[in-house]
């Protein structure tokens, strides 16, 4: 299983093998340094009295090297030419594990009629018997730290269960859902805090969206009374004759108020978690699309001096409400005409894309990656909801939507459905 380092389970599991570890080691570490020092104790004692019995041996005329245990050795007088130069060079005293080649002595120097004596004892297997508990600590050691981990997943697991079942209760709420209320599922536990503390969270969430979809019913009602009304009102002036101008005023009105409505149509359904707010009977075609916006457009185009160049190569069906689409490549048009000169816009329809090109005055390279941003915009007074509302329109239908520009060229904007 993969941790992440910055996980609870991995800061808990740490946790627990940094404490087992250096438990341990002091545990183990203690051993060793008490038992090096009984051996010191009890080797050097055990010496010292040896020396002085030996010595009282010599002085009495006792002595015989027969008396000595098997490890032990004495040398004074006539012997000392055999004593080990590393014992030789010993100061007066107990010593307990001197090295010589592959065996270890405790030693102890001393004074026999004026001369230096030296009493040796071979303690090599008693340190071969420490060298053999080390490496039992030392297994022991990897072993607790294995069953600290096997406990410590096991642990991690039985404490981190609760907040793995909320996190899966959390996941299985649909934003639909309202006055939903976990807290009385978590009673008893500490995850219950967090779970109260959501449930509070959803209250005021719930209030937040009331009021929203009480304004949005209202807002709705009031944007379109209006423009039905003036809908109407336009409908009645073209049923009477009427000059070219008032003509033209007309039918201005009526383009403002089709433009409008589309706008209030594209952000109610935005608005919403669902998508049955617009009804859309059939497919809608986005090159019919794309001309009428060019026709609507053409007084626009003429006052900017701009060539219209399209490639209708194909004529997508897309089960998208006409208003989105009509808002989508509404505003990418209206940018290109905005930002144009006395140049030429380009557009392709293909059967999975859509693609304005024009040759304006671009964007600079360090702006590209803000132009979606509702704040971003290169207009006096201008607000920058344009292109966001066409990146969220390509967001919900999960289509993709991509820009270049070069400062001074133009800019390209490709829809992908």
């Amino acid at each position: 299983m993969k941790l992440e380092t910055d996980s609870l389970r991995f800061r808990v599991l740490l946790a627990l093998v940094l404490i087992v570890s250096a438990t341990s080691v002091l545990f183990a570490g203690g051993v060793l340094i008490i038992k090096a020092q009984l051996e010191a104790v009890i080797f050097g004692e055990m010496a010292a009295k040896q020396f002085d019995a030996l010595v009282e041996q010599v002085d009495a005329g006792t002595y015989h090297q027969s008396s000595l245990f098997s490890g032990w050795q004495f040398y004074f007088g006539d012997t000392l030419d055999k004593v080990p130069e590393q014992i030789a060079r010993l100061s007066p005293g107990s010593h307990h594990s001197v090295s010589l080649g592959d065996s270890r002595y405790q030693a102890q120097v001393g004074e026999l009629q004026g001369r230096p004596a030296y009493l040796t004892y071979d303690v090599t297997q008693w340190e071969e018997q420490e060298h053999r508990v080390l490496m039992m600590l030392l297994d022991g050691l990897g072993i607790v730290l294995i069953a600290a981990l096997i406990m410590g997943f096991t642990a991690t697991r039985a404490i981190l269960a609760p907040v793995r079942r909320l996190s899966r209760r959390l996941t299985e709420i649909r934003p639909g859902q309202r006055s939903l209320r976990i807290a009385q599922e978590y009673q008893g536990t500490e995850i219950g805090q967090i779970a109260a503390a959501f449930d509070k969270y959803m209250e005021r969430l719930d209030q937040f969206v009331e009021r929203e979809r009480s304004f949005t019913a209202a807002a709705s009602h009031e944007l379109r009374t209006p423009l039905s009304v003036m809908m109407g009102a336009v409908d009645v002036l073209d049923s009477t004759e009427q000059s070219a101008v008032s003509k033209r005023a007309t039918e201005r009105i009526r383009h403002a108020c089709s433009e409008m409505l589309a706008f209030i149509e594209a952000t109610l359904y935005m608005s919403r978690e669902d998508s049955n707010q617009i009804d859309q009977a059939a497919p809608i075609d986005l090159s019919a699309i794309v001309k009428r916006l060019l026709d609507e457009s053409e007084d626009q185009l003429r006052s900017h001096n701009i060539e219209v160049e399209t490639d209708f190569s194909a004529s997508p069906k897309l089960n998208t409400p006409s208003s989105l689409l009509q808002i989508s490549v509404g505003n990418l048009l209206r940018n290109a005409i905005e930002h144009t000169r006395s140049g030429k816009i380009s557009i392709v329809v293909r059967s999975d894309s859509f693609c304005i090109s024009d040759t304006g005055e671009g964007i600079p390279a360090d702006k590209l990656e803000e132009v979606f941003d509702r704040s971003y915009t290169t207009k006096p007074g201008g607000t920058g909801l344009g292109l966001n509302l066409v990146k969220r329109i390509c967001d919900r239908f999960h289509w993709q939507i991509h820009i270049e520009s070069e400062l001074g060229t133009g800019t390209t904007v490709n829809i992908y459905f």
